[in-house]
């Protein structure tokens, strides 16, 4: 009788969690900030089950679910060393140093095959490039070599190429794309603003932002440079385009003149819905699995904690409650 009554709970736990949306075993990576130091953490996607993975007087940030759930890649900076990217196993287990350069490393991104890792390295003291290394910490090879600065890698949904952003010149980034294995640069945007922040999304198209005199943009085009598109035009600042899993929407963060918001457009340019309106800043949107929701980070002025909505903006939740200043990473889903 009491095993029964065990699984009707369970049962009615679950089927809470399906009705808010909720993927009854998913995983928020996020790195919280005590007094001095950083570290990464996990939990449920209904905010329960916290789990702290690193610890010491390093400073641990930026983690990145793998594509299978198991692992987490994230950057560690150490006082008067380069910053590195090491992986973790999502139980905590299996830390491993994965760049042991003179260079910094930040800004980490899978595969979706899981395979690779794009990177971001400096070098030169302070320029950046794109970079790959396996998941075991072998086969770095550098894709980039220039005098200008490469950033914010985005993989292709096959895992085949990398979307970028590259500065030119001053004032002036453009996106491009280049294949994971080297090669096949490709440009994508050819003009005399900024053009930056791409986002790849599961059926091939890249989101960005371009940033102009008289306000902002995101635009979409096809990774073969077809299909060019305007989604959405403001005399405000838009920030952070990212795809739901499914490729259909967009969550990006809009300055309203007095703080961040969150919004949701379809990718068709319909649709467009406004999350979040308060008097403190929403930052950083994060899909869950299935796209049933989305986390993002609340600053206030005393702190900053893990958030979750439906994409709808209702039914918010807080997930994270301590004195600590939380930011949410990346939600995937469990192994």
């Amino acid at each position: 009788m009491e095993r029964s009554h065990r699984l009707i709970a369970a049962a009615a736990l679950a089927a809470g969690l399906a009705a808010a949306g909720i993927a009854a075993a998913s995983n928020v990576a996020y790195t919280s900030l005590g007094s001095s130091t950083s570290h990464v953490w996990v939990m449920e996607g209904d905010g329960s089950d916290k789990d702290q993975l690193t610890t010491g007087s390093v400073n641990d940030f930026r983690p990145v679910i793998s594509p299978a759930g198991n692992r987490l890649v994230f950057v560690r900076r150490r006082v008067g060393r380069h910053d590195d990217l090491w992986r973790l196993d999502v139980d905590g287990t299996g830390l491993r140093r994965l760049t042991t350069t003179d260079a910094a490393e930040a800004n980490p991104a899978w595969a979706p095959d899981g395979e690779l890792i794009a990177f971001e390295v400096q070098v030169a003291g302070r320029r950046s490039e794109l970079a790959v290394v396996e998941p075991d910490g072998t086969g770095r090879r550098r894709l980039t070599n220039n005098t200008v600065d490469d950033a914010d890698p985005t993989w292709s949904p096959n895992s085949s190429r990398i979307a970028f952003t590259r500065q030119v010149t001053r004032g002036n980034a453009e996106i491009y794309t280049i294949a994971a294995a080297g090669g096949g640069l490709r440009r994508l945007t050819n003009n005399r603003v900024s053009d930056h922040s791409p986002d790849f999304s599961s059926t091939g198209w890249i989101a960005w932002v371009r940033s102009q005199s008289g306000g902002s943009q995101i635009r979409l085009v096809r990774a073969d440079g077809s299909g060019r598109r305007l989604l959405v035009s403001t005399a405000r600042g838009v920030t952070a385009p990212t795809w739901s899993p499914d490729g259909t929407r967009l969550a990006f963060e809009l300055w309203d003149g007095e703080d961040t918001e969150l919004y949701v457009v379809r990718r068709d340019g319909t649709g467009l819905r406004r999350l979040t309106n308060n008097d403190v800043g929403d930052f950083g949107p994060i899909w869950g699995p299935g796209s049933g929701r989305i986390a993002f980070t609340r600053f206030t002025t005393t702190n900053n904690d893990v958030w979750s909505m439906l994409p709808n903006g209702t039914d918010k939740r807080r997930l994270t409650t301590a004195t600590t200043h939380d930011a949410v990473a990346d939600w995937g889903a469990d192994p």
